[in-house]
């Protein structure tokens, strides 16, 4: 059976600029889509490599929305591009993806924060503009290159690298949930992409583990930190690109994107820190009590949120609670999924912790 997969190629240094002038040499329009601070970070940076070519910015607004989308294209409507920069966080990131693909050219991303897999991913999250999650959007393809710049990624406030640890640790719990159901189902047969995701989903979980730490706290950029730079960004969006879309998440995600209906969470929040208490949620359903337990002392080491209360406020959740359950339990990531969560037992499992 025909397959074909296509990975990002990512250059990685403390300073990453000369590589990138060398390879946008070959375009001339370039259209630039950024978040609304993180271009201030490394303008000075792209500005000058950009001398002799036209291009033209513009900002995601906050959200990567279909509306936002038709508005940047709308923008730039009488414009022909040969290549896209997609520069700052996931959101930013994957609304250049989407921008890129609609206009059927390449993708190049830039990362300023190391908070999800988007710059190497062929996958974008679409949100509605009020915040809350509307679908996927997958691609035949991951962005062509990724550059990733170890100093502007150790600048930004390490609340972002924090929360990505929280989103690459969950792509290891979550593909090993999936896998493991979908083997069983299939007699112990799986496609060779999936088992290759799957094997190197391990590195998301053992990466992190053994150096978030030490990448957290360290004032320098060592080893460490790149390591968990590289699981963060390019690891995860490996397993990301190989996997089924069907294994790609479960419930750790689905609890992220049920509280997404409170507007609250993402002013306060950040995507991967919901995710990280998603992870805990996720074992208890399971009945894995002994890896949650296991758990707890990284969690508490980098204040990783452990109980519902720490993330939402419980007079808004109650408010929304039916709302928020069957959007939980409606996700894309475990609707289609015949594993013994409900109402009674996730709620049951949401106020245990």
């Amino acid at each position: 059976m025909f397959e074909n997969f296509s990975f990002t190629s990512y250059f990685i240094d403390k300073n990453i600029w000369e590589y990138l002038k060398k390879e946008i040499i070959p375009y001339n329009n370039i259209l630039i889509i950024v978040g609304e601070k993180s271009f201030d970070s490394i303008k000075d940076k792209i500005l000058p490599m950009l001398s002799d070519k036209e291009y033209s910015l513009e900002k995601y607004h906050g959200e990567c929305s279909y509306e936002n989308i038709e508005e940047i294209l709308n923008n730039t409507l009488n414009k022909k591009f040969d290549l896209v920069l997609g520069i700052g966080g996931g959101k930013a990131i994957d609304t250049a993806k989407i921008a890129a693909f609609k206009l059927g050219i390449e993708i190049f991303s830039i990362p300023t924060i190391a908070s999800t897999y988007s710059a190497a991913s062929a996958l974008s999250v679409v949100y509605n503009n009020d915040g809350s999650f509307k679908e996927f959007f997958n691609f035949p393809a991951p962005p062509k290159k990724t550059f990733i710049d170890l100093e502007t990624i150790k600048s930004a406030p390490a609340k972002y690298i924090w929360a990505g640890m929280g989103d690459t640790l969950a792509k290891f719990y979550e593909v090993r949930m999936k896998y493991e159901y979908v083997s069983e189902k299939n007699n112990g047969t799986m496609s060779y992409p999936n088992s290759l995701g799957k094997e190197i989903s391990h590195l998301c979980g053992s990466v992190i583990l053994e150096n978030g730490v030490s990448a957290y706290f360290s004032k320098d950029i060592n080893d460490e930190f790149k390591k968990v730079v590289l699981s963060i960004v390019v690891n995860t969006g490996m397993v990301s690109n190989l996997v089924d879309d069907f294994l790609n998440g479960a419930i750790a995600h689905s609890v992220f994107y049920g509280l997404t209906l409170l507007p609250s969470l993402e002013k306060e929040h950040l995507h991967g820190e919901v995710v990280a208490f998603g992870i805990l949620v996720q074992l208890i359903l399971e009945g894995k009590k002994e890896e949650y337990i296991q758990l707890l002392p990284f969690y508490k080491k980098l204040a990783f949120p452990t109980k519902l209360s720490e993330v939402v406020k419980k007079e808004e959740f109650e408010e929304m609670e039916d709302k928020i359950l069957w959007a939980i339990l409606a996700g894309p990531d475990i609707i289609d999924m015949e594993f013994n969560i409900n109402k009674e037992n996730l709620k049951e499992t949401l106020f245990a912790l």
